[in-house]
């Protein structure tokens, strides 16, 4: 009986070691889209009142007037709708726009149609958003 508790004690240590791995990682995770998410949400507006805020937050300046136009056809679509919309964040960089760099996609929707895209680099919840690349539907 001794043997057999000795012989699976180290097997279930780690499993119980990976498995808190595992819920730790998926938590930070969680919080850092939650995070992306807010921020996003937050620019729309942000932007309107002041379209220099998104100087500060460009990884290069050449997509500076996608992200212009992305940012204004989500604030006047929305407008049509009463101010709604809704971001949709996932983890990645998009299939279609993007090169590997992005560690989030934000996808903007007025009344369920996408308006407009955002690839994002945020590593933890508490990072300033950076965009590396924006499009328009």
């Amino acid at each position: 009986m001794q043997n057999n508790i000795r012989k699976y004690a180290g097997t279930v240590f780690i499993l119980v070691i990976a498995a808190g791995f595992a819920w730790w990682s998926g938590r930070v995770e969680s919080s850092v889209a939650n995070h992306v998410q807010e921020e996003t949400v937050r620019l729309v507006p942000l932007f309107h009142n002041d379209p220099t805020v998104i100087n500060d937050i460009i990884t290069n300046s050449i997509i500076q007037p996608t992200l212009a136009d992305s940012l204004t056809a989500v604030f006047l679509k929305s407008t049509e709708q009463g101010g709604r919309f809704e971001v949709i964040v996932t983890e990645g960089d998009d299939a279609v726009h993007g090169d590997g760099s992005a560690t989030h996609v934000a996808i903007f929707k007025v009344d369920t149609e996408t308006v407009a895209g955002l690839r994002i680099i945020c590593f933890t919840d508490t990072d300033p958003l950076l965009i590396t690349g924006a499009w328009i539907k």
